[in-house]
């Protein structure tokens, strides 16, 4: 798989066009179009890393597609590069306003265009590795309580808006103080990487998510999972993480976990609060497997 950056390049200008595309292709996976509609669509459906944009697209208002990428939920956070035959100074501050950054006139030089595009992927690489440490959890290398906030509101409107279920477990690691009193933070902080590992393992659908909620407590985002899907999940999860040792100290050791579950079809026209009471119904469903002697599964 082709691991380079993608650029989309939109300029109506066809000489302009076939000279960006000469000019990057070498180094990154470019795609081309000069209409504007084409574009958008480009920007929406590919992994674009950057596009460069000419003002104006002909048929197109002075900076309408500019402002469209920018304010699309899809496109906003593509970096845009303005390449542009204007010379007015308002062009580029209008441009800038709107959110493009960067601004090149042309005639362009073959060698400004390749740093400028260069500086900016290099500004993208390293924005994309802090929002992926800003949403991991250090320890276990899962997703965190803040990636699981911002996840869960995107599968929520997904599943309303296609009228699919979704489920959601929460995993809570049994006498975990317990556990850590007798042999160790170490060891509590290798039980806490086993779980995630066996989660890991077990959740393997590229569409399920495994989150680190925080302390002893896991959670698991299972997509189109009707309640069925989700015990069966559950249960696997359970008796993996009861059969899986944990190093402690040179000797093994076992821990167990409870789950609570549920599964909704979310109500495109719900309340806002209903994402927040699906959550308490899976938290309260926890505590009655805790409850029940733990090491147990209660679907709500």
């Amino acid at each position: 798989m082709d691991q380079r950056n993608c650029i989309l390049i939109i300029d109506g200008d066809p000489l302009a066009l076939g000279a960006l595309s000469t000019i990057l292709s070498s180094q990154y996976l470019v795609k081309a179009t000069s209409n504007g509609d084409a574009g958008l669509l480009m920007a929406e459906e590919y992994g674009i890393d950057l596009i460069i944009l000419d003002l104006p697209i002909k048929g197109t208002p002075d900076h309408k597609l500019l402002t469209t990428l920018k304010t699309n939920d899809k496109t906003k956070d593509i970096p845009v590069v303005i390449v542009t035959g204007s010379e007015a100074c308002s062009d580029e501050i209008a441009a800038l306003r709107n959110g493009a950054v960067d601004y090149i006139r042309k005639p362009f030089v073959a060698e400004v265009v390749t740093l400028r595009v260069g500086i900016h992927l290099k500004l993208l690489t390293q924005m994309r590795m802090i929002e992926r440490f800003s949403l991991t959890d250090g320890l276990t290398g899962t997703n965190n309580r803040r990636c699981f906030d911002q996840q869960l509101k995107i599968e929520w409107t997904r599943a309303a808006r296609t009228g699919s279920w979704i489920s959601l477990l929460m995993i809570d690691i049994d006498h975990f103080k317990q556990f850590n009193d007798e042999y160790g933070h170490l060891s509590g902080d290798a039980a806490l990487k086993t779980v995630a590992g066996v989660l890991t393992n077990t959740v393997q659908r590229g569409s399920d998510y495994v989150f680190r909620w925080g302390g002893e407590e896991f959670a698991v985002i299972l997509p189109e999972t009707s309640v069925i899907g989700a015990k069966v999940v559950a249960e696997k999860i359970r008796a993996n993480i009861e059969a899986a040792p944990v190093t402690c100290s040179g000797e093994f050791a076992h821990i167990t976990a409870s789950i609570g579950a549920s599964t909704i079809i979310p109500d495109p026209s719900g309340h806002s609060s209903a994402m927040e009471e699906f959550c308490e119904e899976v938290d309260r469903a926890l505590y009655k497997a805790k409850g029940l002697g733990r090491n147990k599964i209660v679907i709500a």
